[in-house]
């Protein structure tokens, strides 16, 4: 298998062709592929149903891994795929940022999803909506805290996973139809989906921008409620030997959100730490440290959501501690708990990020329930057809591997692989000769201070995303 990185940006096409069967079993579908460049493609099938079975496939295994679904499957071909992992990342203890290496690992590791589409920061679009619902700015707060803790629903109701690589400018567009929220009195979800009278639409454009680094955008925008989430995603990574821990890349200054409608005031939300443990024991979860801070200067409200350390012996208790509290957004440099001063704050946050968060208001003394992880689960994405799609999109690009994959044919997907790394490589190399430099589709570059902004194609694409 190559070890090389994946290299840049992707014209590449692929023909598949269907033999389709009454009956399918484990995800298995006789799919033959080949590979050919746009240069010499001549896709006659793009617009036809040949990749019906293709996107059921992807949208199914997608929900299982997202949510509960993952854990009923047998765990034993996983638990193969975590040790021949972890042989490969003993080899990399010492070096400072594996993410940078873009390691190309062998197919028969990976899931049929790319990384734009896995690694999204919206589980609960709804959530993401309705944040500008109130009036009172505590609570608009509480709203954000709340997406916030949702919004990786994915690693507390599913499993950890392996996507494709993205390769530069590939991108993932997608939307939801979701119901507006409710809560009963006790601030538990009530699951209104078929009898709420008010529906929201919320869409998703991501775009990789950036191969070295691995750089991508994206922005998530509610147009009805005038709310919007935007950002950099650009990590760095390092294994000990035992967990891999995870953190922001400095291009990464957390997540924007803007609440148009209440002139543009707006919050930021940093990342914390996560460590992926578990290894030795070929059972994988995720633990978080550091905290998260959450700051709006319109409102001088800041947070801080600290994410309490795991004891060496015993159970992880994922445990969260946190306040809320008034800040001059001109004159702050407070980033722990424990130098806020009392009389500034205004709330209390407690729980667990895995299940029930309390928010505790100072000024009448109630505790509340912000949200019940435990409850929830991901809202599925939906995403336009792969015959449908662009060349970049993201579904479109790996469709030969995907296929692959799903026959278990771990041989062609890995030749399928090969071909768009080796074509990426090509491009790269041409690009570099003619001294040209990348130009995002949807976003302007530069971007400064982690807030990407959208180019007029974008607008354009997501104005007919539900189309």
């Amino acid at each position: 298998m190559p070890d090389s990185a994946i290299s840049i940006n992707s014209d590449t096409d692929s023909e598949i062709s269907y033999k389709k069967h009454n009956s399918l079993k484990d995800d298995t579908l006789t799919i033959s592929t080949t590979i050919s460049t746009a240069e010499s493609s001549s896709y006659a099938d793009d617009n036809d149903n040949s990749f019906e079975d293709l996107d059921r496939l992807i949208h199914e295994r997608h929900i299982k891994v997202t949510n509960c679904e993952a854990h009923f499957e047998d765990s034993e071909p996983d638990q193969s795929k975590l040790r021949t992992l972890l042989s490969l990342l003993k080899n990399l203890i010492g070096v400072k940022d594996i993410v940078s290496l873009r390691i190309s690992l062998p197919s028969q590791l990976l899931e049929p999803i790319g990384n734009l589409e896995y690694w999204n920061y919206n589980d609960r679009p709804d959530f993401l909506a309705c944040i500008d619902d109130s009036d009172d700015p505590l609570e608009r707060m509480f709203a954000t805290i709340r997406w916030w803790y949702s919004k990786d629903l994915k690693f507390v109701k599913g499993k950890l996973i392996k996507p494709y690589n993205s390769i530069l400018g590939e991108q993932f567009i997608c939307h939801w139809n979701v119901a507006a929220p409710k809560f009963d009195k006790n601030g538990h979800f009530i699951n209104n989906d078929e009898t709420s009278s008010k529906n929201y639409l919320v869409t998703c454009l991501n775009e990789q921008i950036s191969h070295h680094p691995p750089v991508s955008a994206f922005h998530y925008n509610c147009e009805e409620t005038g709310v919007s989430a935007y950002g950099i995603d650009h990590i760095s990574a390092k294994f000990t030997g035992t967990t891999v821990k995870i953190g922001p890349g400095d291009q990464n200054k957390g997540v924007y959100i803007n609440l148009a409608k209440r002139d543009n005031e707006e919050y930021l939300l940093s990342h914390p730490v996560a460590s992926v443990q578990g290894w030795l024991k070929v059972s994988l979860y995720i633990t978080v440290g550091e905290c998260c801070i959450v700051t709006c200067p319109k409102t001088k409200l800041k947070a801080i959501l600290e994410y309490k350390d795991e004891r060496w012996i015993g159970k992880p208790k994922f445990a969260i501690e946190g306040k809320i509290f008034r800040y001059d957004p001109n004159n702050d440099d407070i980033k722990k708990l424990k130098s806020v001063d009392d009389k500034d704050v205004v709330a209390e946050i407690n729980g667990t990020w895995r299940g029930q968060v309390h928010a505790k208001r100072l000024d009448n003394k109630k505790t509340n329930l912000i949200v019940d992880l435990s409850e929830l689960a991901p809202v599925p994405k939906i995403v336009k057809p792969i015959a449908k799609q662009g060349p970049l999109e993201s579904r479109r690009v790996w469709r030969s591997v995907s296929a692959a994959l799903f026959q278990k044919d771990y041989s062609k997907a890995t030749k399928e692989k090969v071909a768009i790394e080796d074509r990426q490589r090509q491009l790269a190399a041409e690009a570099k000769a003619r001294k040209e430099e990348f130009d995002p589709v949807y976003f302007k570059l530069p971007v400064t201070d982690g807030r990407p902004e959208l180019k007029d194609k974008a607008y354009q694409v997501l104005q007919n995303v539900n189309l």
